[in-house]
This record gives C-alpha cells, sequence and structure tokens, in this order.
C-alpha cells in the first residue's frame, strides 16, 4: 500500500489508515513519537494532549486504539520516545520549573514561549502507567534557545552500557535547534555538558525572520546524519488568532552532515545553523496542511525508514483548515542521498 502521489512538488498523501486516525480533536498540535515495541511489535504513539494522548496499534496502517492519556505531568507536551538496549526513555516538554530559583533574572522565564523545560523518563514496556519519572535535565536556560521538543541520538557502535554517546537535541524559535551530551543512560546531562551545547539549524522566514524553527530529529542512515526539522507556524497564532500564510506554517525540511554535532547542510551546500539552510522535503498541498512535528522509524512492515508527522485537514472547497490535527506517515527513500516523501 502507498500514498497516492498527488499536488505540489509531486508529496504524496499520507498512507491511508484503517479505522479512526490517531487525532487531537482540538487545535492544539498533536506532535507524535512513534515506536514499535521490541518484545512483541506493538506499536505505541504518544501524543501532545492533555497530559498526553496514547494510541496503540499492531500494524502502521491500524487500527489505532486510543488508550487514554499518558500519566505523566499535567502540562507534559511533545513527547520523544527511543529505545537505548532494553529500556525505553521519553521526554517530553514542561513550564512548570521555576528558573528563577536557579537566580536567573531575565522576565522572559515568566512567558510560556520562553519557560521550557525536559523531562525525562524510562520504561521497560512502554505501557501507560509503567514509567519512571527521573525529573528535569538541568541544561540552563539561555536567550538563545528555549528548552523543548527533545530528541535523542544514540550512537553505540559497539561501545556497550555506560559508553555509548548520547546527544539530545531540542530548541524552538529564538536561535533555532541546539545539541547537548547526555549521561548514559540518558536520564541527565553529561558532566560539564552546558559548556558543550552546539547549534545545529536556524530557518528563517519572511513572517519569522529570527527563525521558526523546532521539533528536530537526528536520523543515521549510512554515512549520514539526516536532521528533520519542522519550520513556520505549527498551529493558529495565538491569543484567538487564525493561520498565518500558507507559505509560513509548518513544512518538513531536512539537512544533513557527516559529524553528528554540527556542520550540517541542505542539498545546495547552504550552512543550515548560519545561513537559514534547510531542503524542504514536505509541505501543504492538496488536503494537507501545515506537516510538521515529525520523527523517523525504521520499520520492518513498511520496508526501511518511515517518516511520521501530524498535519491539519483542509477543506480545498471553502479554503479552511480544521481545527484538528491527525497522525499521519510515509515512506521515505534515500536513493538519490536525500530524503524523499514517497
Amino acid at each position: 500500500m502507498t500514498g497516492s502521489v498527488s499536488g505540489q512538488n509531486g508529496w504524496p498523501a499520507p498512507e491511508p489508515l484503517k479505522g479512526t486516525i490517531p487525532n487531537n480533536p482540538i487545535a492544539q498540535t498533536l506532535d507524535p513519537a512513534l515506536i514499535r515495541r521490541a518484545s512483541d511489535k506493538k506499536l505505541f504513539l504518544y501524543t501532545t494532549g492533555k497530559n498526553g494522548s496514547v494510541w496503540t496499534a499492531d500494524s502502521l496502517y491500524g487500527p489505532w486504539k486510543h488508550e487514554g492519556t499518558a500519566r505523566l505531568r499535567e502540562y507534559g507536551g511533545a513527547p520523544s520516545l527511543h529505545q537505548v538496549g532494553d529500556t525505553y526513555y521519553l521526554y517530553i516538554n514542561n513550564h512548570e520549573f521555576d528558573y528563577a530559583k536557579q537566580g536567573v533574572t531575565d522576565p522572559d522565564i515568566h512567558q510560556w514561549f520562553h519557560n521550557s523545560s525536559i523531562l525525562a523518563a524510562s520504561s521497560k514496556t512502554l505501557e501507560v502507567g509503567s514509567w519512571t519519572q527521573h525529573g528535569w535535565l538541568d541544561i540552563h536556560w539561555a536567550k538563545k534557545y528555549n528548552i523543548l521538543d527533545a530528541a535523542l541520538l544514540t550512537i553505540d557502535d559497539g561501545a556497550g552500557a555506560g559508553k555509548r554517546q548520547n546527544l539530545l537535541s531540542f530548541g524552538s524559535y529564538q536561535q533555532g535547534i541546539f545539541q547537548i551530551p547526555l549521561a548514559d543512560p540518558p536520564v541527565k546531562i553529561a558532566a560539564d555538558a552546558n559548556a558543550d551545547i552546539t547549534q545545529l539549524a536556524n530557518n528563517k522566514t519572511t513572517a519569522f525572520p529570527t527563525g521558526p524553527t523546532e521539533a528536530s530529529y537526528i536520523f543515521r542512515w549510512q554515512e549520514w546524519y539526516y536532521m528533520f526539522f519542522s519550520s513556520g507556524r505549527c498551529c493558529k497564532q495565538p491569543n484567538g488568532g487564525g493561520w498565518v500564510d500558507r507559505g509560513d506554517v509548518y513544512k518538513v525540511m531536512v539537512c544533513r552532515s557527516k559529524q553528528p554535532r554540527g556542520g550540517y547542510v541542505d542539498d545546495k551546500g547552504v550552512d543550515c545553523a548560519t545561513n537559514s539552510g534547510g531542503k524542504e522535503i514536505l509541505g501543504t498541498h492538496d488536503d494537507i496542511w501545515a506537516p510538521g512535528g515529525q520523527g523517523v522509524l525504521v520499520d520492518d512492515e513498511a520496508g526501511g525508514p518511515i517518516i511520521y508527522y501530524h498535519y491539519v485537514p483542509y477543506d480545498v472547497q471553502t479554503k479552511t483548515p480544521a481545527d484538528e490535527f491527525r497522525f499521519g506517515w510515509n515512506k521515505l527513500d534515500f536513493s538519490s542521498g536525500w530524503p524523499r516523501v514517497v
């Protein structure tokens, strides 16, 4: 089964799903995190919603079952799921941490757009209620980044437990995407990690000249590290506002590097950290509005890597985005050296 190819730039529709499509029935975003459990091949999809909404399935094509909330934190969002060894790790955004207690005096620490932190949890099963909370990752607050939208890259190369390289990318708006080393196991930052934070990407647009870059996900394929990220506005404008122009809503971008910690460029060689580089691989088309919040999974059922994401259904007759977010996925083709959504 393959999504039908149509629309702008040949971007396909999401793969067809049986039954209910995992969704957030309010205009709050979805931010999917997808993983398949090793023991029985069951799929788990954690999403943003009140306290995190969880879906499960045996097949990528569904049917998907809604399991309820994740029982994590009241204001947890943008979950990210990863397996390291025999343990699953989850990172979520949180807006409860009081940076003033650390001596930070900048007034932005009291603003929703710049007061986020990242919480870590671990589980052996992925089941709702099975997570052990490890608390807040001690990433120092800074004017240049927002501490949210975490994604883990683990470089093992046979090093084994306690010696793996765990790198956490994070960031939203401000100056874009950054990366910090984590310990092994990856439930706290590595020693002296706050002095070893690197900038990876900042993609600017006309509507957002400082860079609406967030939701990074780094994926190693053959000799390259591919950094996927979302550029543009994910949602309606705050305080009851509407959508920005279709060219400035979420779109999926990619850059690549031979090194995981920096040097990412797009297909034209433009630096993604300093010169607003980024190759667009999926954007608004046909009845799909503002796709983003993406991740990548290599899955046997799909026969290789897939990209999963959320999108807003779009009424092409009335030219109106719906007030909900849905889950979608497609296969990725790396045959050219750059990922293509198929």
